[in-house]
C-alpha cells in the first residue's frame, strides 16, 4: 500500500497541475475572445474600406467623365471662335484699308479707293504695311 503521506503529496500535485491547466485554459480563452474581438474589428475596418474606396473609384468615373464631357465642349467651342475670328469682317472702321496696305497697296491706291488723305495714306502704310515698304 502507498504510503498516506505519499498519497497526500500526489494528489497536491495533481491538483496543482490541474489548477495550472484550468488557469492556462481560462487564460487562453480570453486570449481567443480577445482576438477574436480584434478580428471582428478589423473586418469591420477593412469592409468599411472598401466600401470608401468603390464610393471613390465611382467618383472618380464620374469626374473622369465629366471632364472628358468639358474637354470636348471646350473643344467645340474653340473650333467655333476661331471660325467666328476667320470668318466675321472686323467692326474697325479701316480694317479694309489696313487689308490693303498688307496686301501691298500704295498711297496713291489707298487715296483712290479708300477716300484717304495723303497723310492718313502714309501713316497707315508706316503702321500696318510690311517692312519691306518701309
Amino acid at each position: 500500500m502507498i504510503n498516506p503521506f505519499l498519497m497526500t503529496i500526489i494528489i497536491a500535485v495533481v491538483i496543482g497541475v490541474v489548477i495550472i491547466v484550468v488557469s492556462v485554459l481560462v487564460w487562453l480563452v480570453r486570449a481567443h475572445l480577445k482576438v477574436k474581438h480584434d478580428y471582428q474589428l478589423l473586418v469591420d475596418v477593412v469592409h468599411s474600406n472598401n466600401n470608401d474606396i468603390a464610393d471613390l473609384y465611382a467618383a472618380v468615373l464620374t469626374a473622369d467623365g465629366r471632364i472628358a464631357a468639358t474637354d470636348e465642349q471646350l473643344s467645340v467651342l474653340c473650333a467655333k471662335i476661331a471660325d467666328h475670328q476667320h470668318n466675321e469682317p472686323s467692326t474697325h472702321p479701316y480694317s479694309l484699308v489696313i487689308q490693303k496696305v498688307r496686301n501691298g497697296a500704295s498711297i496713291s491706291e489707298l487715296m483712290q479707293n479708300s477716300g484717304l488723305s495723303q497723310d492718313e495714306a502714309a501713316l497707315l502704310i508706316r503702321l500696318h504695311g510690311s517692312k519691306a515698304q518701309a
